[in-house]
């Protein structure tokens, strides 16, 4: 493909990204402070969608570096869809430290 044609990855994943920024924030504040069984039913599948989205991205992403649009573009989105699964990998990471280093009680 050419390069001016890379421009519909960067779209895509410029979309995946937004999705991410606004769904996942929203339904984390809005399960926070509704304790309704129905509605978090609900939110749970919309960030199930936007997590699996980014994920979907993430290739997405680093296709659309060899693109011809805005450098900041680009980079921001990436950096955007590499975001909740990083912070799962880091609450990994975390767990497992806690876990074996320990002090024994």
């Amino acid at each position: 493909m050419e390069r001016k044609n890379l421009n519909v990855f960067t779209k895509i994943s410029f979309f995946t990204a937004l999705a991410t920024i606004i769904v996942l924030p929203t339904s984390l504040y809005i399960s926070s402070t509704t304790s309704n069984n129905s509605v978090e039913s609900i939110l749970r599948i919309f960030t199930l969608l936007a997590f699996f989205s980014s994920l979907i991205g993430i290739p997405l992403s680093i296709i659309s570096m060899f693109s011809k649009e805005n450098l900041v573009k680009r980079i921001l989105v990436l950096f955007v869809n590499l975001l909740p699964i990083s912070l799962i990998i880091f609450a990994l990471i975390i767990e497992f430290i806690d876990e074996f280093f320990r002090n024994a009680t």
